[in-house]
């Protein structure tokens, strides 16, 4: 469940001139926002969506400021978005099967949104009961892309063109022992920029159609997939260092992933030295200790324990308080999330 520390980078913050945090990034599991009960045997994906519409919404800028219809034909988009999400899932190894539907020969609503009636769902399921049927209900994909100037390092005008691609889903799960399905909403963005001497120059620089859609399905294919999958997050810690010597030298065994060590002196530090700055940085750090070990509770006492020790001498617009009072609801929201993926995992 849980993914060990990978680096470790210090950056200097203004806060005294003895003391400053080392950045902690590290790997966490996110739960999935829908939970398949253990008894799902197979996931089927159908497309049940029309092709985005080629002109609603995308939108060129030229240079000069003028908007144009920007046209972007779709062949077979949404069939092969179909096919991106099922292969998504089925890399990710975490249902027992993944299958897509094909058959032309039940005729799928299309644009226009009904449920998905029971004969349709039998024939989808093939006789599988125990099938969850993953329905791509709608897709549209807006682009945009406007040009401008730049100032180039020497003086010279250069031109940079931006392209954005905006993907959205409506999907519908339906269970195998539950007569409504449940909506998802899945919504994904993706940047290009490029650069030229002239504005076809910058143009030529960017994908082509195909390539871009390509991208942008797989992007939200992914988002999907985070909908339906525990995942791997990266967040980022703060552990505070001083030049005092207990605090020095607890760093020093941190930075040797001698993490035991390393908590023995910041609760020597915590218990035994008067100066409040310092115990209060030392608690902050073992709610990090803690938080590495999945022990939530103990960590959440840790960070009021040090919070109660910045505010003493400080306004909640302190830094201090402002970064451990966010640490708090980040550490809340994964002691809620991890009873999920106990469920999940």
């Amino acid at each position: 469940m849980r993914k060990w520390l990978f680096f470790i980078v210090m950056v200097s913050l203004s806060l005294t001139g003895c003391r400053s945090v080392s950045v902690l990034s590290f790997d966490v599991w996110r739960p999935a926002k829908v939970t398949f009960p253990p008894t799902i045997e197979r996931v089927t994906v159908v497309n049940n969506s029309a092709e985005p519409d080629e002109k609603a919404g995308n939108r060129y800028k030229d240079i000069s400021g003028q908007e144009y219809t920007l046209v972007v034909p779709h062949d077979s988009t949404t069939y092969r978005l179909a096919e991106c999400i099922a292969v998504d899932l089925a890399d990710a190894h975490y249902f027992p099967e993944i299958t897509i539907f094909y058959d032309d020969s039940i005729t799928l609503p299309k644009n226009i949104y009904p449920l998905l009636t029971d004969s349709q769902l039998t024939t989808i399921r093939g006789g599988a009961d125990r099938t969850a049927v993953v329905s791509l209900d709608r897709t549209d994909m807006v682009v945009n892309m406007a040009d401008q100037t730049l100032q180039g390092a020497s003086g010279e005008t250069v031109f940079a063109t931006d392209l954005s691609v905006a993907t959205s889903l409506c999907v519908r799960v339906y269970w195998p022992d539950s007569l409504e399905p449940s909506t998802q909403l899945v919504a994904d963005t993706i940047y290009w920029q490029a650069f030229g001497y002239t504005p076809d120059e910058a143009h030529g620089s960017l994908p082509q159609t195909s390539a871009f859609i390509q991208e942008a399905m797989y992007h939200v294919a992914r988002r999907l997939r985070n909908l339906f999958i525990p995942h791997v997050d990266n967040v980022e810690r703060y552990i505070y260092t001083s030049t005092e010597p207990a605090m020095g030298d607890a760093y020093d065994f941190w930075q040797q992933k001698k993490f035991k060590e390393a908590s023995y002196l910041w609760e020597y530090v915590y218990e035994e030295q008067k100066n409040r700055t310092r115990r209060a940085m030392a608690a902050a750090n073992l709610a990090v200790y803690n938080e590495l070990f999945d022990r939530y509770d103990e960590a959440l006492e840790w960070v009021e324990k040090s919070l109660a020790l910045f505010q003493q001498k400080a306004d909640e617009e302190n830094p201090d308080v402002a970064m451990l009072k966010e640490y708090r609801r980040q550490l809340l929201e994964r002691k809620t999330d991890n009873s999920t993926l106990q469920q999940q995992m």
